[in-house]
């Protein structure tokens, strides 16, 4: 009889995780990653949100913050060179519209929560070695020059 309760607690607490997340938070959770991809032929620095990679040779992943996805910037300069920034776009998750379906009100709220209703509108960004900018001593404040997104295969 204890061995019967035992199971059945352990069970239930091996799926809380799946009861309290939701379909775009199961299937999306976690950082978004963003592939940057470039014909550059030295190391560069990538900064993110979410972390600095410095020294790294491209193509490269990288891991962003969910939440506030429009507008986040992706920094890229070498010793250098400072290389336009990527600016990200959001776009909606399709698996959020699972929950209106299957999980109702409370599953799409979890997804609202966790912000797995929006994930980056392209996760793929190429920097052309052309495309540079001011380094930070030489520029005032100019951030329109962005990086060029393509679209994942």
């Amino acid at each position: 009889m204890k061995n019967a309760k035992f199971i059945r607690a352990a069970l239930l607490g091996a799926a809380m995780p799946m009861l309290l997340s939701s379909c775009a938070t199961i299937v999306s959770g976690g950082s978004p990653k963003i592939t940057i991809d470039g014909n550059l032929t030295e190391p560069v620095t990538i900064t993110t949100t979410k972390q600095t990679y410095p020294n790294v040779t491209l193509p490269y992943i990288v891991k962003v913050k969910r939440h506030k996805l429009d507008g986040q910037r992706i920094y890229i300069q070498s010793e250098t060179t400072r290389y336009k920034d990527v600016v990200l776009e959001k776009s909606t998750n399709g698996w959020a519209f699972g929950n209106i379906l299957i999980g109702g009100l409370i599953g799409w709220g979890i997804d609202l929560a966790t912000n797995c209703v929006s994930k980056p509108a392209l996760t793929r960004f190429y920097i052309n070695a052309n495309d540079v900018q001011a380094l930070p001593d030489q520029q005032q404040n100019n951030y329109n020059d962005v990086g060029t997104g393509v679209e994942a295969p």
